[in-house]
């Protein structure tokens, strides 16, 4: 009697459940298009249970989902995973269970996780993990499955805080790679952590300073051989006792016990690598530990997966930023073996030695990402708050010296022979616009306590709309002197938005009462290149059109200062940094409405030469002229100041001035703002 109405009551559910699963298909479709694969997946699992042979969900599958597999040696390590979902808060999701080894094609949501493999009596292993769809060509590129194969190490032999990383043979892959020398490098470990305050105050309690056997190492300064004492007195903190520059009475700061440790020589940290038994890795087994020879043309290979334009590094690594960040920070940025912040954070010293110094690799928190890829050359002297190391130890039996050789780097200076005027008037008839109607919108209008912040459109190059950003700084009378801004290539390259960079860059400067400006021109985020876009090789037409519409662009934007009597547009300057000071060498060339040049990190490189003449900064460069500023650090491991910066500035016509700093490629902002400030009041006034 009771079989009928249970029947009835079950279609009922059953009608009631496909019919939501089919409405829920549209929605899977629209996250799977925004990229919110989690999502897409969780609701496509709740879906097929109603829905088992839907064809849209089958052809969705492959591109929200995954499969992972895992082999251990020994197998039976249970596998957890945690997924890069960080709610409003910044919170992850708790890591989750999903099998024992081996584990065979276990179906996933596609995206980033932290892969956590653990065995009784084994050392615990976690790294990060990433599905993420490959950007090539006119298509999104579906990679292989995830397979890891993961050799578990008895605990008690991976010494506490260490990560293990298997030998063979090395090249490095980055982009600026020093050496194209191959190694052959044996198993070793690499600490997990960048050495903190609280590790090298132990060093500092147990006398390191005064032991001479942790101290190996010549000491050179301005190729000078220092003896024991003469070094020795070099490390001194803020009173005068042996440590870190920044420590004070033989102390780190307050609240910085698990911050890295910065403002020491390469010296003090093969002392201190001495002292706990180990060395600093050379660059190989750095650069291994890193990223374990992956690279990419199609993004900013990082230890955790490619960066692609449009991408985040927020949780990932410490880049353009205030200040460092605790050690244990940014487990979404581990390396392939599970190494914290060998991505930002602090450059770190490594063993070789260089042309003019030592290698230091990584990239730091007040620099731009694509600096990971760089390689530093610094003086064995040299101290920065940006400098931190972390330590390798070769396992036992290993031969050879692990690629610690010596690194000769070529030192050739180029020489440019001026342009000459009727080239040049003949290469300014491709800058020529006509002044159309800029049809500008204020479109979004921001507030802070000491700024307003607008969003400007305007009719651009190519019948587009562009994007400019417009920075009024409060509480100082108009118009107002103006500073427009192009920055370095993390931001050309779709890496980072304008408005970050400008923030990061001008804020200090907007408060001496001028405004900042900067337009979005194709290729930064707000104005991605589209899917399939293939960047012209520079010797050719399609390079010079990129560069005038780019140019075309500015131009308009400071057509549109001029609409506006809240700005004195007699008093323009214009300010690049790296990549956005190549472009201000054509712009500042080809626009006189610019009273005042200042560059941050900039200089020729000397394949540049072969580019096309209509777009070539070297034969722009000498016909600017308004008085020209160069910021540039003795030690830029990007535009190297004796090859690429001097022969810049000898090319630039007076008035011009070059002042110089002790660090790499990116100023520090004591350093930047007073430089650029003091020179913006004597040319602008």
């Amino acid at each position: 009697a009771f079989v009928v109405p249970a029947v009835v009551g079950w279609f009922f559910w059953h009608s009631a459940s496909v019919k939501w699963a089919r409405e829920q298909v549209p929605r899977i479709e629209q996250l799977a298009q925004a990229q919110k694969y989690f999502e897409a997946y969780d609701l496509t699992l709740a879906a097929q249970k109603h829905l088992p042979d839907d064809a849209t969900i089958t052809r969705l599958m492959p591109t929200i989902s995954d499969t992972l597999s895992v082999t251990t040696e020994p197998a039976g390590a249970e596998v957890y995973l945690k997924r890069f979902a960080p709610d409003e808060s910044g919170t992850f999701p708790p890591r989750q269970l999903v099998g024992t080894t081996p584990l065979n094609n276990l179906r996933i949501a596609r995206g980033q996780y932290i892969l956590y493999i653990e065995k009784a009596g084994y050392a615990k292993t976690e790294r990060t993990l990433s599905g993420a769809i490959m950007r090539a060509g006119n298509a999104r590129v579906i990679p292989p499955s995830i397979s890891v194969q993961q050799k578990l190490i008895e605990a008690g032999k991976i010494p506490e805080r260490m990560a293990f990383v298997p030998g063979g043979d090395y090249r490095l892959v980055a982009w600026a790679r020093p050496t194209e020398e191959r190694v052959r490098l044996d198993d070793y470990f690499i600490d997990k952590y960048e050495v903190s305050n609280q590790e090298y105050k132990e060093f500092i309690n147990a006398g390191g300073y005064m032991k001479r056997p942790y101290w190996k190492y010549r000491f050179v300064k301005d190729g000078k051989t220092l003896s024991w004492d003469e070094a020795i007195d070099e490390f001194k903190d803020r009173t005068g006792l042996s440590g870190p520059r920044n420590w004070s009475n033989q102390n780190f700061p307050e609240g910085k016990a698990e911050y890295p440790v910065t403002d020491i020589t390469w010296y003090e940290a093969a002392a201190y690598a001495a002292f706990r038994g180990k060395q600093l890795p050379t660059i190989f087994q750095w650069e291994k530990a890193a990223r374990n020879g992956s690279a990419s043309p199609l993004g900013n290979y990082m230890p955790w997966g490619i960066f692609y334009p449009g991408d985040t590094l927020t949780y990932h690594a410490n880049f353009e930023n205030n200040g460092t960040m605790p050690v244990s920070s940014l487990e979404f940025g581990m390396s392939p073996f599970g190494n914290y912040n060998m991505a930002g954070n602090v450059s770190e010293w490594c063993l070789n030695e260089i042309s003019q110094g030592f290698t230091a690799s990584g990239g730091a928190w007040g620099e731009p990402s694509y600096m990971f890829a760089d390689y530093g050359n610094l003086p064995g002297f040299y101290s920065s708050n940006n400098v931190g190391f972390r330590c390798a130890l070769n396992s036992p039996g290993a031969t050879g010296d692990q690629g610690a050789m010596r690194i000769e780097i070529n030192q050739e200076i180029p020489v440019y022979a001026p342009s000459n005027e009727a080239s040049f008037n003949n290469w300014l008839s491709y800058y020529r616009y006509d002044k159309t109607p800029l049809d500008p919108q204020i479109v979004e209008v921001t507030e802070t306590a000491e700024w307003r912040r607008e969003k400007i459109t305007f009719n651009g190059a190519d019948g587009e709309r562009a994007i400019a950003y417009l920075y009024l700084p409060k509480n100082f009378l108009r118009p107002l002197q103006v500073i427009h801004f192009m920055p370095a290539s993390n931001v050309e390259d779709g890496l980072q938005p304008l408005t970050a960079a400008m923030e990061n860059r001008l804020a200090p400067i907007t408060k001496s009462g001028r405004a900042a400006f900067g337009v979005v021109i194709k290729g930064y985020i707000e104005r991605l290149r589209p899917e399939g876009y293939v960047e012209p090789d520079p010797r050719t037409a399609e390079y010079r059109e990129k560069i005038v519409n780019w140019t075309i662009d500015v131009r308009r934007g400071l057509d549109y200062l001029e609409t506006r009597d809240d700005l004195d547009t007699s008093r323009i300057a214009f300010l690049g940094a790296s990549a956005g000071a190549r472009s201000g060498l054509i712009l500042a060339a080809v626009e006189n409405r610019y009273r005042s040049i200042a560059w941050l990190g900039a200089g020729l490189r000397k394949s540049w030469v072969q580019w096309i003449a209509e777009a070539n900064p070297i034969n722009f460069a000498p016909h600017i002229q308004a008085p020209k500023l160069m910021v540039h650090g003795r030690y830029d491991e990007n535009l190297p100041l004796k090859t690429q910066a001097e022969p810049l500035y000898k090319l630039l016509r007076e008035p011009k001035r070059l002042v110089l700093y002790d660090g790499g490629h990116s100023p520090p902002m004591e350093f930047f703002v007073p430089a650029v400030n003091t020179w913006l009041d004597e040319t602008l006034g």
